[in-house]
């Protein structure tokens, strides 16, 4: 049986809410591609940017968790 630290379990957790993320985010850059109507498709558009950011933020909080390991 194979076992993962706490902080090796964590990264992968955040990799995969981030991978959640960009999905999401691809979803509505779909959505605002169909759609015909440009209100419609800035708020879209706005909602995929979030989306992308949260993701970052995520992937981020994943090298830092990778720092910290490697210091420790």
């Amino acid at each position: 049986m194979l076992g993962f630290t706490a902080a090796e379990t964590s990264m992968r957790a955040v990799q995969t809410l981030a991978k959640a993320y960009e999905d999401r985010a691809e979803d509505y850059t779909r959505a605002a591609e169909r759609t015909d109507d440009p209100v419609f498709r800035n708020i879209l558009l706005m909602l995929a940017l979030q989306w992308r950011l949260a993701a970052e933020e995520e992937t981020s909080k994943s090298s830092e968790i990778c720092r910290r390991n490697q210091l420790s």
